[in-house]
């Protein structure tokens, strides 16, 4: 049995949406689905108590994505063990196939299906960014983070509580040698993309922010980095295509470094940018 955790802060838009395509072919005892439910104002947890014996709710008054990752973790028993957000849509398969691919002897500690971005009906900057993003080294070589990333036993012993960071996803991601991260070609995991590019910006510039908390509080870490600017620049002037939308690209992410900088600088790391104009049409 593998176990799978969800922290969720008023999901109650789309955790039904993300448990019915987890559980779809579910067998029993196969799988636990953690959902825990930090400082929600809504009914998340009502919803997700309704998708059966196959997931465990979990109450906390305390609003935090980090004290969530670590009571899933004291609530969950199996493994491998994957983390996924509730607005990510992935099917009973790709969870398989994923823990699968972190079992015992295998050369992976880490792990996610491919990534898809649902950016298709947005509005044109917003496509344009996502246009250049999923053509990026951080992309096409396999997200692993973004909303799903899984750890095999060994792997998860590797630390222990989850720190206390902005940027949970690259810290999983680093944890691991490029070697050591499996990307499964044959199951996707869709993001919802905002449908706003000052969303977009408020997005990049917390993972932005999280990156620069990581490079200083685990500077050990950085060794397992592949990506920098050099290899988007590159991608960028080989590929024409790209040029049209690269303007929008670079200027988002530049905003998102100088608002990172300001973020930290100030203290404000508590600060959460979670999109909601994704959800508000679920």
């Amino acid at each position: 049995m593998f176990s799978v955790i969800i922290p969720a802060y008023n999901e109650a838009s789309v955790i039904d949406r993300c448990l019915s395509a987890m559980l779809a072919t579910a067998k029993p005892d196969e799988l636990e689905i953690v959902v825990v439910a930090n400082n929600c104002s809504d009914d998340t947890a009502v919803r997700a108590r309704r998708h059966g014996p196959l997931v465990k709710v979990v109450e906390t008054p305390i609003g935090s994505k980090i004290h969530a990752l670590n009571l899933g973790d004291e609530n969950a028993s199996g493994w491998p063990r994957l983390y996924v957000d509730a607005d990510i849509v992935v099917s009973t398969q790709a969870l398989r196939d994923v823990a699968a691919m972190l079992g015992e002897g295998s050369p992976y500690v880490v792990a996610a299906p491919t990534a898809v971005v649902a950016f298709g009906d947005r509005l044109p900057w917003v496509q344009s960014f996502y246009k250049v993003w999923t053509q990026l080294p951080y992309f096409t070589e396999g997200v692993i983070g973004a909303g799903f990333y899984a750890f095999s036993k060994a792997g998860r012993e590797r630390f222990g509580r989850w720190p206390d960071i902005i940027a949970d996803d690259e810290y999983a991601r680093l944890m691991a040698a490029p070697s050591e991260r499996g990307v499964n070609r044959d199951h996707t995991f869709t993001i919802t993309p905002p449908t706003q590019l000052r969303m977009v910006a408020k997005i990049q510039t917390r993972a932005r922010a999280g990156l620069y908390q990581l490079h200083e509080r685990f500077p050990e870490l950085l060794a397992n980095e592949t990506t920098n600017p050099a290899r988007t620049l590159k991608v960028l002037a080989g590929r024409p295509d790209l040029w049209v939308h690269a303007p929008i690209y670079l200027g988002v992410m530049t905003f998102a470094k100088l608002m990172a900088h300001r973020k930290l600088r100030k203290g404000q790391q508590k600060v959460w940018e979670r999109d909601e104009t994704a959800r508000a049409g679920v």
